[in-house]
């Protein structure tokens, strides 16, 4: 029953911190959304940073959890690194809790939030982690251009923060759509076939 109990305060935390943000919602609000007393709230937090921090690390640790089930059904540095624009559009925007931290949006800011980041606890640094990495193997396996650029990664970070804040927009599947084609072009390297002239030429030289 505890553990139910607490389930039940961060489900409703959760909603009321989705529509209203962190500090127009009081612990009293919360713990009258869930039916139990202030006093039931403090049982199993601290205070109302100590919940936020919580919430978040449950949401982001799912969010984790799709990430790598996600990466892991695709080969290819290109197509993971796809991926991850895909669910920026798909996956993050159906949580505008999550969404909002992601984007540093005013309303969702809390005290604790630069600790995370500084930790390296947060989704946001787990993307940044996995572009890195993709990367990295893209560089190594020859499969992305990435020395054509002098900071891969912050243009393709560049990038996926740009969908981020686009994802209220009418026109996101166009713009992904944009996204996926100046990944493909920018990084993607291509087999250039030689033609019937070089091909005798090369007969040639032989």
């Amino acid at each position: 029953m505890r553990g139910d109990r607490k389930q039940v305060l961060l489900k409703v935390g959760g909603e009321l911190f989705s529509r209203h943000g962190y500090k127009e919602v009081s612990i009293e609000e919360i713990a009258r959304a869930a039916g139990v007393g202030t006093g039931t709230f403090y049982t199993y937090f601290r205070s109302k940073e100590e919940f936020y921090g919580e919430l978040l690390d449950g949401l982001e640790a799912q969010g984790r959890l799709e990430v790598d089930r996600l990466l892991a059904g695709f080969g290819s540095a290109l197509a993971k690194l796809k991926a991850l624009y895909r669910y920026a559009t798909l996956g993050i925007r159906r949580n505008p809790l999550l969404l909002g931290v992601l984007t540093g949006a005013k309303m969702y800011v809390f005290p604790g939030l630069a600790s995370r980041r500084e930790r390296g606890v947060s989704l946001r640094s787990y993307f940044e982690q996995r572009f890195a990495d993709i990367l990295k193997e893209g560089g190594r396996t020859l499969e992305l251009r990435v020395g054509q650029f002098k900071d891969p990664y912050r243009l393709a970070l560049a990038l996926f923060d740009a969908l981020l804040l686009q994802l209220q927009s009418e026109r996101i599947e166009e713009l992904l759509g944009d996204a996926l084609r100046l990944l493909e072009r920018g990084f993607g390297r291509r087999l250039r076939l030689r033609g019937g002239r070089e091909r005798r030429q090369s007969r040639r030289k032989g």
